[in-house]
């Protein structure tokens, strides 16, 4: 059973979305007053919210801000309750880290449909690869995401080791379990080194990894990574956490691709992404481990 907490001056709505989430099992909490919301998601740490755009004092826009800012309620899932889906104020409260939304009058089957589908991405989001320990893509784009709309400057680091035992031609082919725990490793010790404690990596499928850190700090977490890699991952050596060197045939190089909202602005994970593969392939295209970071302010 889910917790779900409404937030609607109309009690009218708020009577029939509880009626229609209890009957499929979620347990509700109501609020009438969007200013004293927030306080109170707090302590009830709901698994989504669902909130009205229009309200006195404090507007569902605001609130969703403050829940995309805050420590402790960041990464509850929230859908925007809305009049009519081409609202200029859905796509503004969309853009600012609401996950979906809702068009009154409120249908069961819609309601039913979208709360599954997002306590369904929450959940995925939450799982952790067995053999790194690291959240995948879809938690590292939320991550993202949630950055964005509370306006940091961001940093997302694409890491991908360039050859390496098993290596072919095929970039994100499947690399050695040994090499794939060793650059997971290697990640957190540079963060470490660095007391880099705002950081979030995920694995992303071979010896992929998407780190997400501050701007300030991706330039030398990047420098230290390579250095490191290069020393004890690459030429074998016993040194630091490492226990045992990945060995290969070919000696292995590191590439990462470095995209960032200092000179553009992102609305979404997705774009980021995009971009993060372009300038990995850039990095890739030296002859030794290197790091490439996005310096466009436009699109082109």
């Amino acid at each position: 059973m889910s917790r779900i907490a409404i937030i609607d001056d109309d009690k009218r709505v708020c009577e029939t979305l509880g009626e229609k989430l209890a009957s499929s099992g979620h347990d509700c909490v109501v609020f009438n007053d969007g200013g004293q919301a927030f306080n109170a998601l707090k302590q009830a740490r709901p698994d989504l919210v669902m909130l009205d755009l229009m309200m006195p004092e404090v507007s569902g826009f605001r609130l969703c801000r403050m829940i995309r800012r805050d420590p402790v309620l960041y990464t509850v899932p929230v859908m925007v309750l809305a009049v009519a889906e081409d609202e200029p104020e859905v796509l503004h409260c969309m853009e600012h880290g609401a996950d979906d939304y809702l068009v009154k009058p409120i249908v069961a089957q819609d309601v039913i449909r979208k709360v599954r589908a997002l306590l369904l991405l929450r959940d995925a989001t939450g799982k952790r690869d067995p053999l790194t320990g690291m959240p995948g893509t879809l938690a590292v784009k939320r991550e993202i995401n949630h950055k964005l709309a509370r306006g940091e400057m961001v940093a997302a680091c694409y890491i991908g080791a360039a050859n390496g035992k098993g290596a072919t031609k095929d970039a994100r082919a499947p690399a050695s379990d040994e090499l794939v725990q060793d650059i997971g490793r290697l990640i957190s010790t540079v963060a470490d080194e660095l007391h880099i404690y705002e950081l979030f990596a995920g694995y992303v499928g071979a010896a992929h990894f998407v780190v997400v850190l501050n701007l300030e700090g991706c330039k030398s977490f990047c420098k230290r990574f390579i250095e490191k890699f290069d020393r004890e991952i690459a030429q074998g050596a016993q040194a630091g956490s490492f226990q045992r060197p990945s060995v290969s045939s070919v000696t292995p190089r590191v590439a990462v691709g470095v995209a960032h909202n200092r000179y553009r602005t992102y609305r979404s994970a997705d774009k980021m992404f995009q971009v993060l593969a372009e300038v990995h392939r850039k990095a890739q295209e030296e002859a030794t481990s290197s790091y490439f970071i996005d310096r466009r302010h436009v699109d082109r």
